[in-house]
C-alpha cells in the first residue's frame, strides 16, 4: 500500500526480511534476504528490480520478483497525463492478457491515486499497482510476478513488498522554493514503461 512522505515504508522489518535502500531516491522497500536487487534507471525513468533469482545486474530474466518504476516528467515529455498514461497501460494489459483476474477501483490517496490489475500472461500470473500524481507529473507501475503455479506461495511476500516509500524527502531541500529533486534523475535514453514479461 503507498502512504506518502513520499510513500512510506513500514519501520518494522518482520524476520527474514532486510530494508532495501532504493537509490538514487533513497526510497526503501522491504527485501526477502535471500532475494536479489538491481536497479536500471534512465532519463526520467527510475526502476528497481527485487527477484528470487538473480538476474546478474540486470542481464538475465527472472520469474518470481517486484519491479517498480517510476516516470518523472510524463505530462512535459509525452504530452500525456500521468492517469492517461496508466488508463492506457491497463487497456493494452488487459486486451494481452491470457485472463484477467481482477481490476481495482481507482482510490485517491491523497496525493496519488491508485489502480491495480491481476492477469495471467503466458505461464505467469502478475499483479500491477498503478499510481499517478493527482498534482504531480509523476506515474508509478509496481508489478509483482510469478510463475502462475507457483502464485499462491509468493503473494503473501507481494503483499508485504507492497509496502514502499519511494522517494525520501529528507534528502531535498528547496532552493527558492523549490524541490531539488530533479538533481536526482539520471540523464540516459528511453522512458517507456517495461512490461511485468520477465
Amino acid at each position: 500500500m503507498l502512504s506518502f512522505g513520499f510513500l512510506k515504508a513500514n519501520d518494522d522489518v518482520p524476520a527474514g526480511y532486510v530494508l532495501q535502500v532504493m537509490e538514487p531516491s533513497g526510497g526503501k522497500i522491504l527485501r526477502p534476504k535471500e532475494w536479489f536487487y538491481n536497479e536500471g534507471h534512465r532519463e526520467s525513468v527510475w526502476m528497481w528490480t527485487i527477484s528470487k533469482e538473480d538476474t546478474e545486474k540486470g542481464t538475465k530474466s527472472y520469474d518470481t520478483g517486484v519491479r517498480i518504476q517510476a516516470i518523472l516528467g510524463l505530462e512535459e515529455k509525452t504530452g500525456k497525463t500521468p492517469q492517461k498514461f496508466i488508463e492506457e497501460f491497463v487497456a493494452q494489459k488487459k486486451k494481452s492478457a491470457t485472463e484477467v483476474h481482477r481490476t481495482c477501483e481507482i482510490v485517491d490517496q491523497g496525493l496519488f491515486s491508485r489502480i491495480c490489475l491481476e492477469t495471467t500472461e503466458g505461464g505467469h500470473r502478475i499483479l500491477y499497482s498503478m499510481f499517478w500524481g493527482n498534482d504531480l507529473d509523476i506515474a508509478v507501475v509496481s508489478i509483482a510476478g510469478a510463475k502462475k503455479e507457483e502464485w499462491d506461495q509468493y503473494q503473501k511476500i507481494f503483499n508485504r513488498m507492497s509496502d514502499f516509500e519511494l522517494i525520501d524527502m529528507t534528502r531535498f531541500t528547496q532552493k527558492d522554493g523549490k524541490d531539488e529533486l530533479e538533481d536526482v534523475v539520471p540523464e540516459k535514453e528511453n522512458e517507456e514503461v517495461e512490461s511485468g514479461d520477465k
